[in-house]
């Protein structure tokens, strides 16, 4: 049976506290937050428009009134994540006094958010491989994004042999792997744990091996 409660009908006459607009945005809020909840329990492929539904109270006809598609779906829930990881990682690194302290913070602040938030984690990093063409499009501007942030690097280098271009994609790129797999074989809330070797592995091409280590022990 469908649920009727959260259907965006006419609001109540009188005085109230919320507009239609302000009821929307919660009924699309809700409905990301189900998407994401019924992605961990049983994966993209096997979501249903009901499912999303279920875990966010609302009926059908709602869902449609906000999303073409369970792809159109998780394509809003991405964004919304990725934005909201944005400003923790420029809140973490605006007071750091160089650019290896701002890797660090930066690593430090995603990884405690998915920590803290696995449901979150596996959409964005595990599931995204298989919510269709638009998703992983969005999944590579992301990538690419983080890659262009670690470019200042290259002036920290000592040594003048000039790296790929490619470096910096194939370390965000590892580093979403490995992640990827730590919250989907271990306890999401041990990701916090991989900050050390992420931390050494980001900096040894731009600071070598010696100043990432030792940077890696104060992570």
């Amino acid at each position: 049976m469908e649920l009727e409660e959260e259907e965006l009908g006419p609001l109540p006459s009188g005085r109230h506290s919320f507009s239609r607009e302000q009821v929307a945005a919660h009924q699309r809020e809700r409905m990301i937050a189900g998407l994401a909840a019924a992605v961990a329990e049983v994966g993209y492929s096997a979501v249903t428009i009901g499912h999303i539904t279920k875990e966010a109270r609302v009926s059908r006809r709602a869902f449609y009134q906000h999303f073409d598609s369970k792809e159109e779906c998780f394509l809003a829930a991405f964004d919304v994540v990725v934005a909201h990881l944005g400003e923790l990682i420029q809140a973490a690194v605006e007071p750091e006094p160089d650019w290896p302290h701002r890797v660090v913070a930066g690593l430090r602040s995603a990884l405690e958010f998915f920590a803290s938030e696995p449901d979150l984690a596996r959409l964005c990093m595990v599931e995204s491989v298989n919510a269709g063409p638009a998703v992983a499009e969005r999944f590579q501007e992301a990538i690419a994004g983080i890659a262009s942030l670690l470019k200042e690097g290259r002036t920290e280098r000592a040594n003048p042999r000039p790296l790929p271009a490619s470096t910096e994609e194939s370390l965000v790129g590892a580093l979403v792997s490995m992640a990827s797999r730590a919250s989907t074989f271990d306890e999401p809330a041990r990701l916090v744990d991989l900050l050390p070797d992420f931390v050494e592995f980001v900096l040894m091409p731009y600071l070598g091996p010696e100043q990432a280590h030792r940077l890696a022990l104060g992570a």
